[in-house]
């Protein structure tokens, strides 16, 4: 029993200096390579590394070099059984305005070793909110989405690509 113990408590030790030790940062910056691929560019911020998690404050966020958001914080936390990046207070540029909220308080993707297959995703805004999931087998990406009535008749070239259904919208992207 004791052997069996020892081994337990190694592995978990084992796991606690990788999760500490990961190379978050080089990470970062192989994602970043990876979404200028896309088009899109993150600027400006300051990147912390945390131990068990990693921080990025203050970014800036183009997509063919025009500017589309500011971002105040985000935090990934790689915990290898389960994973989460949360995005705190999205101000998008004012051209947005008339498709999407310019303010989103909070987007959250969370990854389960038990669930490989898909990511949770959702979030919120003061006037809307939305959850879905990202399949990565069938790669397609979900969203439903629920707002307030005011929202509903000020994005309605939004909501007019949208598929409705009960108590809200559903977004389907295939990528």
């Amino acid at each position: 029993m004791k052997r069996v113990i020892k081994g337990v408590l190694y592995l978990l030790v084992m796991i606690a200096l990788l999760i500490i030790f990961l190379p978050k940062i080089n990470l970062y910056y192989a994602m970043e390579k990876m979404m200028a691929k896309k088009s899109i560019y993150v600027s400006d911020e300051d990147l912390k590394d945390r131990g068990v998690s990693f921080h990025i404050e203050n970014a800036r966020v183009f997509f063919e070099k025009l500017p589309l958001a500011q971002v105040e914080a985000i935090s990934l936390k790689p915990w290898i059984l389960y994973n989460s990046i949360e995005v705190d207070t999205i101000r998008l540029n004012e051209g947005f305005a008339d498709f999407l909220p310019s303010k989103i308080d909070k987007i959250e993707l969370k990854y389960w070793v038990f669930n490989p297959l898909y990511l949770k995703i959702n979030g919120q805004s003061k006037e809307s909110m939305f959850y879905g999931d990202i399949d990565l087998l069938k790669r397609i990406l979900r969203i439903h989405l629920r707002l307030d009535a005011a929202s509903e008749k000020q994005y309605k070239t939004m909501l007019s690509k949208l598929t409705p259904e009960e108590g809200g919208y559903l977004y389907e992207y295939k990528f």
